[in-house]
């Protein structure tokens, strides 16, 4: 596990004698059955990538101790407490220096890989307790999720799934089978000779088949939220690459009225002309139709399309800001 450190030995000396810096612990040689306990701690709760600071060696006061310690098999001893931590916490130990004496400092950051306890996870592998590796580690902490929980049952088990749009229903194979399961996503393999698809949880709505005695998953909106991730990419490009600034201030005029009269100036600083191009080019992309009035008023209009209505309103004020 690689980390970055910019603290120098000034600055751990400072800090070792700042004593409103909470996130500093100091601890004696003797305070040994507290190291570990300062060490989670730490990884649990200081903001991600910040380091804090544990002091091997240095009373409360901020005195590095005496008589001097081996810091070599200070550092041996503290690196097995650390054995027993899990995950497995990232430190840097540095020996730092003053008035001739030497302690520990073991720099530790707020650790992404929280929450880290004070002790092993052991799960059964047949007859015997063995550690839980990381994946196994990860599938207890998402077990306290219950969704996850539920879907963590049907493991390596085929499930009945749907694909929602709408008011519609895709059903996928019978055979789909759940390949693995965390507090944030589910992994479900549609076709054997395709690689497995992954869904936010939060996309996945859960339900039994009662027919077929199984766990039914439900993802909503798949090819939808596909399909407009694909239309807000065309949007952009069109809009950056072939319309002008013009062009994109008439269709934000348009979007706040609704609609326009074709011959009718929108805004007084762009011409007639430089309009009637840039909304040829508009239509031409579908971003906007021209619609006529019922029979016998031969009036047209400028509407923006309801497809790119969405999109319009989430890109143009990007790019116009």
């Amino acid at each position: 596990m690689h980390i970055t450190v910019d603290l120098n030995e000034a600055d751990l000396l400072a800090r070792m004698r700042n004593f409103e810096d909470h996130m500093v612990e100091r601890k004696t040689i003797k305070d040994e059955s507290d190291w570990k306990r300062a060490a989670v701690s730490f990884a649990n709760s200081v903001p991600v990538g910040l380091p804090a600071v544990l002091y091997i060696g240095v009373r409360d006061n901020g005195e590095i101790e005496t008589p001097q310690r081996d810091l070599e098999e200070v550092a041996k001893k503290f690196n097995k407490h650390m054995e027993k931590v899990y995950p497995r916490i990232a430190y840097v130990p540095k020996v730092i220096s003053s008035d001739g004496r030497q302690a520990l400092a073991i720099v530790i950051p707020g650790s992404e890989s929280r929450p880290h306890f004070a002790g092993l996870a052991y799960i059964r592998r047949g007859p015997e307790s063995v550690d839980a590796s990381d994946d196994q580690f990860a599938e207890l902490i998402a077990q306290r999720n219950s969704k996850a929980a539920f879907l963590l049952r049907w493991k390596e088990k085929n499930v009945t799934v749907f694909t929602r749009m709408g008011d519609d229903e895709l059903p996928w194979p019978d055979d789909a089978r759940l390949v693995d399961c965390n507090q944030f996503y589910v992994t479900v393999q549609r076709y054997q000779h395709e690689p497995p698809l992954s869904f936010p949880l939060d996309r996945v709505e859960i339900n039994f088949d009662n027919m077929k005695r199984r766990a039914q998953l439900e993802v909503k909106d798949v090819i939808r939220n596909e399909w407009k991730a694909r239309v807000e990419r065309e949007v952009h490009q069109i809009l950056t690459q072939v319309m002008t600034q013009s062009g994109q201030l008439l269709l934000g005029y348009l979007l706040r009225v609704g609609k326009v009269e074709c011959p009718v100036q929108f805004l007084p600083e762009i011409s007639i002309n430089t309009q009637t191009e840039q909304m040829d080019i508009a239509v031409k992309h579908g971003f906007v139709r021209r619609e006529q009035e019922p029979a016998g008023l031969h009036r047209t209009f400028y509407i923006v399309n309801s497809d790119y209505d969405a999109a319009l309103k989430k890109i143009l004020p990007r790019i116009l800001n």
